[in-house]
């Protein structure tokens, strides 16, 4: 089938022994999954790096550069009407006011196709990290890069952002990206102290802010259905925050 050979064929893979061996590939790739990207900070911060350079992209979902993209998947597809098709899905556009609007940048969330057009908007993010031998770890739009001193951090910072800015037109959201100590960092959700994944305090802070909306007697609906509601999102919350050795309080 040449439409699946083609999508397979954009699949992020390990290209280099520096990659494998360091584990800085953990993309939106079957059977890999954001818990895996955090075990990777962890043993990078076992190594000896004690300082995060955590980006923040603003809206990346919303702004990513169509031109920019289609190029990128005119290199990897041959197919044209294949392009057209993802050319019409990224345009499909949006109503307000009860009015069509086209989508003139951004990649449709929720989609079947978001995740891999994602990968492939940031493959040359994860190309660069690599060239520069950086140890980092990615997972969608989401990622760090763990370095030894707070002034690596810094240029580090600095250069990564003007290439986000300047080579794949992504906006860097300034006052959201910094450099810090690995026990003030947060990764999905996550942070590290002392060798241990921990839940950061603002997740422990919506969890039970959430808990307490599910439990709420005002709710308007049968027990039944709020029985099942709060056991559906005890168990994907234990599920997803299940490799935490523990969690910090705020």
């Amino acid at each position: 089938m040449p439409f699946r050979r083609r999508i397979d064929s954009s699949k992020p893979t390990c290209r280099q022994n520096r990659c494998c061996k360091n584990g800085s590939d953990h993309r939106f790739r079957f059977l890999r999954r954001p818990q895996q990207a955090v075990q990777q900070v962890q043993r990078l911060i076992k190594q000896g790096r004690g300082f995060a350079v955590d980006v923040d992209l603003s809206k990346f979902f919303d702004r990513v550069n169509h031109d920019l993209l289609m190029s990128k998947l005119g290199a990897k597809i041959n197919d044209k009407r294949l392009l057209s098709l993802i050319g019409q899905y990224l345009r499909a556009g949006f109503i307000a006011n009860q009015q069509r609007q086209e989508s003139r940048e951004g990649v449709p969330q929720g989609g079947p196709l978001s995740p891999l057009l994602a990968n492939i908007m940031l493959d040359p993010l994860d190309k660069e990290l690599e060239k520069r031998g950086h140890a980092f770890a990615r997972y969608a739009d989401d990622f760090t890069i763990l370095v030894r001193s707070r002034r690596a951090g810094e240029r580090v910072l600095a250069s990564i952002s003007r290439y986000l800015q300047q080579r794949l037109k992504l906006v860097v959201n300034a006052s959201k990206s910094h450099v810090v100590k690995t026990s003030e960092s947060k990764f999905l959700g996550f942070t590290f102290k002392t060798g241990r994944i921990l839940i950061h305090p603002n997740s422990l802070q919506r969890f039970k802010q959430q808990v307490r909306r599910l439990t709420n007697r005002n709710w308007g609906v049968a027990m039944e259905y709020q029985l099942f509601k709060t056991s559906q999102y005890l168990r994907g919350w234990i599920h997803y925050f299940g490799i935490a050795n523990s969690c910090t309080e705020p």
